[in-house]
């Protein structure tokens, strides 16, 4: 078993790198991308930079197989706009204008749909392609998921992908409500897991 380390905040292209190759392939990514892997790992090294290892934390396996992104209680999923322009940038130069207008679509749904209660919550996690099947996923998410329950606090998610609901529901989460941004948009799963 690979043992599992936290990331340092000056790891945000290494789990960046992990996420975006990880994410190649995923419906919600690909509708807004396309299946650019530099573009993803690039959009998810910044996201890391400026909001989940500068506010939240996260976890990586020493192989650097496969990590995980989180927010702790009371943190909001949000970067200023005037810290967020190189983002916007990233995303409409590499993937055109329209990627820009449906992730704006997607973050503005899923704002609207995040649970009101305090709560830890899980924005990714992903193991790369040749590391898939091994049980570092799991390993990753019980290494969160004890950090929630010993504050005796619930987790959130959102799965875009719907082959992925069973892993899971195997550490206790459950299906919220089924959500599309637009009409021609995938599906996203809002999955809650109380306190235990």
């Amino acid at each position: 078993m690979a043992p599992i380390k936290s990331l340092h905040k000056n790891e945000s292209a290494l789990i960046g790198s992990i996420i975006g190759e990880s994410f190649t392939g995923d419906p919600v990514n690909s509708w807004i991308f396309g299946d650019e892997t530099d573009t993803l790992q690039a959009f998810y090294a910044l996201l890391a930079k400026k909001l989940y290892l500068r506010k939240g934390f996260g976890h990586i396996t020493q192989c650097h197989s496969a990590g995980t992104l989180w927010l702790s209680p009371h943190v909001r999923k949000h970067i200023p706009i005037y810290r967020s322009l190189d983002i916007a940038w990233l995303m409409a130069t590499r993937s055109g204008i329209t990627s820009l207008q449906r992730g704006m679509s997607i973050d503005h749904t899923l704002d609207l749909k995040r649970p009101l209660v305090p709560h830890y919550y899980l924005f990714a996690i992903g193991t790369l392609p040749n590391s898939q099947g091994k049980g570092l996923g799991g390993m990753l998410m019980e290494a969160g998921l004890e950090r929630a329950d010993r504050e005796r606090m619930p987790a959130y998610l959102e799965s875009s992908k719907e082959s992925n609901i069973p892993f899971y529901r195997h550490f206790g989460f459950e299906i919220v409500e089924e959500v599309k941004a637009t009409p021609e948009a995938p599906s996203l799963w809002l999955m809650w897991r109380e306190a235990s």
